[in-house]
């Protein structure tokens, strides 16, 4: 399931900004991050986690004397410590940040990045700090249309990479446009777009699972899917039944609204209440220490009221994302599915000049299903659970199945009532192995694998050409790495 998230930090606490001597501008950062980051990772240290992999951008790097290295950005530093923003990405869990005061005692390099490059990584930061404020400001700016069709309200949409329309609450849909925009953007930095769509992709979600079967009724579609994608109207369609939460997000859109109403006063007011009382106690003749010791205490009780307003914020947009969850988040998971075929069709193996078989494309989009959104990255090396288990067990039962069989099965397969999870867990298991271990996703290997005059050749045959060895054998390590697989 396609998980859509804020994502843990790991921030330092009072005593930390105070007894390291970390700047105050490191400790408005350390605010506002802690009230824009979830900490979905209470109780965890740092020493209890898999060793973090280093980002596939350029970073700064600190080398400790017994050769760790740890990589992030340089947000300030003195005589005795170095104040890192540590950018930690692990196996299988979204990126998330680290605070850490490092001692310099225990360095032996430090490696900077030039003025150009630490700008783009601060950048880089502030997006994925900034990641709620950005995404509401996208919701704010979806260009959408109202309109009412057959005594129903449609909310339609055209953007880049699909044009939309939708029976569902303004809000929900607002943020299920922003949400699949994401979805695409990952689909472009993993697996880049090749050709370019014939006609538009177009996106139908309603709000009740009648409506879906009622339009997909019109176009001839009978299935039982809550959501599909139909390649010959070059159409995702979805439903599901989410109503019943609009009344609840609408309150708590409106807690959302006065909570940052009450921000901005607060930020505006700050200035001309320090001014003010600067001026009063000017013309009381007040001692300018003492002007100075009482604006700096109302400045800090200012700053106490806006810390507490922005724990209200955070509070408000967690339940935002628990009630989007619960509303449409099986929903969009299933979208993120047919996205992605949608998105193997349209700018990537267009049928007319590809043959992707069937396993490949289903276990290329139960891999994408499972990925984790990260500002506008897509990171899918994170195995789902479910399907790992699964697998799994079928590859210890008696009679496991073999890959040939997979190579060669058809939509019947996929669909049986008794055999079709089964058929995709093995398909979402060779897909992640070609793609994270024989790296063979966009390789010219799978180009040759995917030409339409290779429907032509035997299953068995075509795939050991792109493998590179018999079956038996590649059958052999795969099952090897399957079992090992966490």
């Amino acid at each position: 399931m396609l998980e859509c998230r804020w994502f843990p930090a790991f921030l330092g606490s009072n005593h930390l900004w105070h007894s390291y001597g970390m700047a105050d501008g490191l400790r408005g950062f350390l605010v506002a991050a802690t009230c824009l980051l979830a900490v979905g990772m209470a109780g965890e240290t740092a020493l209890a986690q898999p060793k973090p992999r280093a980002p596939d951008w350029p970073t700064e790097r600190i080398v400790f004397q017994d050769g760790t290295t740890w990589h992030g950005y340089i947000e300030s530093e003195g005589d005795a410590w170095v104040n890192l923003i540590q950018i930690q990405i692990l196996p299988g869990r979204p990126m998330f940040l680290v605070i850490r005061p490092v001692e310099r005692a225990k360095i032996a390099k430090i490696e900077r990045l030039d003025k150009q490059q630490r700008a783009a990584l601060r950048q880089r930061i502030d997006a994925f700090i900034n990641r709620a404020r950005v995404e509401a400001a996208r919701m704010e700016a979806v260009p959408l249309k109202s309109d009412t069709r057959d005594g129903v309200q449609y909310f339609d949409y055209a953007g880049k990479w699909f044009a939309l329309e939708s029976t569902i609450d303004e809000a929900f849909t607002r943020r299920m446009i922003v949400r699949l925009e994401q979805v695409f953007t990952g689909f472009r930095q993993i697996l880049p777009p090749r050709a370019e769509p014939r006609r538009p992709l177009k996106v139908a979600v309603f709000d009740s699972m009648t409506e879906y079967r009622a339009y997909l009724g019109r176009l001839g579609i009978q299935i039982d899917n809550p959501a599909c994608f139909v390649p010959s109207e070059n159409l995702i369609a979805a439903g599901g039944n989410v109503r019943q939460f609009a009344a609840e997000l609408a309150r708590i859109s409106r807690q959302h609204g006065k909570i940052n109403a009450g921000l901005k006063d607060l930020r505006r007011d700050l200035p001309d209440r320090l001014a003010a009382l600067a001026k009063q106690m000017r013309a009381d003749g007040v001692a300018p220490d003492q002007i100075a010791k009482a604006l700096h205490n109302e400045g800090r009780k200012f700053k106490e009221d806006i810390a507490r307003k922005e724990a209200e914020l955070l509070k408000v947009n967690r339940e935002n994302e628990r009630l989007f969850q619960a509303a449409v988040g099986q929903m969009l998971a299933r979208q993120c599915h047919e996205a992605f075929h949608a998105y193997l069709e349209n700018y990537v193996y267009p049928r007319d000049r590809h043959d992707v078989p069937l396993w490949l494309n289903e276990g290329l989009a139960q891999v994408f299903e499972a990925g984790l959104l990260e500002a506008d990255s897509l990171r899918i090396d994170a195995p789902n659970r479910e399907l790992l288990k699964r697998l799994k067990a079928d590859l210890a039962g008696q009679e496991p199945l073999p890959l040939s069989k997979l190579l060669a099965a058809d939509q019947r397969a996929f669909l049986g009532a008794d055999h079709g999870a089964r058929y995709y867990a093995y398909a979402w298991g060779l897909a992640y192995y070609l793609t994270f271990e024989k790296h063979a996703l966009g390789s010219p290997a799978m180009d040759r694998y995917v030409q339409i005059a290779a429907k032509e050749v035997p299953p068995t045959e075509r795939f050991e050409q792109l493998a590179g060895a018999r079956l038996e054998k590649f059958e052999q390590s795969w099952r090897q790495y399957i079992s090992a697989l966490r």
